[in-house]
């Protein structure tokens, strides 16, 4: 962060009357190192990428998700564009501070193979990631392996808290609803928003179309108490009345796996 002399100005108006306020400073979210062997299923290893594992990791996201080709997630698809961009397992201590990306692995140990992904980005001055894509290979969806990652579940919400994060975001596709399921419903998310047309998805052979996310949020780290409250906000009456609709709605969240 470069320091500013900012006592010539004023912001627009006085806003953070209903929360807490602090001093500004540099500010940085750290990816936490992960290696775990689930105790109950041992063939089942979580972990952080390694740079012998990028050309399995892009294979699997163009099984898994390949939806994505054309768009501006594209280069997960591609092995030649992780480095520069992602946190290795290889360079852990440097990495871990400066990569804007951390990319999660799920490794069959049995067979060898890496079976799931999932993909985080952050922005540090904002305390901010999301929580951009997660995947699990075809041939995996069902069975021991399936079972082992979604009884892991908690693990992923512990690791983005232990990361300094004081706001997580995550979207979720529309032409399933098993994630919006795991982030309302699992791990008490609430919803942030729907987004018509907001990423070119693909749609076979060489088109594409616009596709539709749900959007969902989360405080962690006490990031609640340094956000402002409805009544400062100043919107619109049908603003208003959709952000009423809204919070009914997301009290039907809940934490079932946490």
């Amino acid at each position: 962060m470069k320091q500013l002399d900012m006592t010539s100005y004023r912001p627009y108006k006085n806003m953070g009357e209903s929360c807490k306020l602090r001093e500004i400073g540099d500010k940085k979210v750290v990816w936490p190192l992960i290696d775990h062997v689930d105790p109950d299923n041992p063939d089942f290893r979580l972990r952080i990428i390694a740079l012998k594992d990028v050309n399995a990791v892009a294979e699997l996201w163009r099984a898994a998700y390949p939806d994505v080709y054309g768009s501006i997630h594209e280069w997960i698809l591609h092995p030649d564009e992780y480095e520069g961009r992602v946190a290795f397992a290889d360079d852990w201590e440097k990495h871990c501070h400066s990569m804007p990306y951390a990319v999660m692995v799920g490794e069959d140990l049995q067979a060898g193979k890496i079976v799931m992904a999932s993909i985080y980005t952050k922005w540090n001055q904002n305390l901010q990631i999301e929580a951009s894509f997660f995947a699990i290979h075809p041939d995996y969806r069902k069975g021991r392996i399936s079972s082992a990652i979604w009884t892991n579940l908690a693990m992923f919400y512990k690791w983005l808290e232990n990361s300094g994060a004081e706001y997580v975001t995550v979207f979720c596709e529309t032409w399933h609803n098993i994630t919006q399921y795991i982030w309302f419903k699992r791990f008490g998310w609430k919803i942030a928003g729907i987004f018509p047309g907001n990423f070119t998805r693909w749609a076979g052979g060489q088109s594409e179309y616009r596709g539709c996310t749900v959007h969902f949020y989360r405080f962690l780290n006490d990031g609640g108490a340094h956000a402002t409250q409805p009544e400062e906000w100043d919107l619109l009456p049908e603003i208003k009345d959709l952000w009423d609709y809204m919070e009914k709605i997301n009290a039907r969240s809940s934490e079932e796996g946490l």
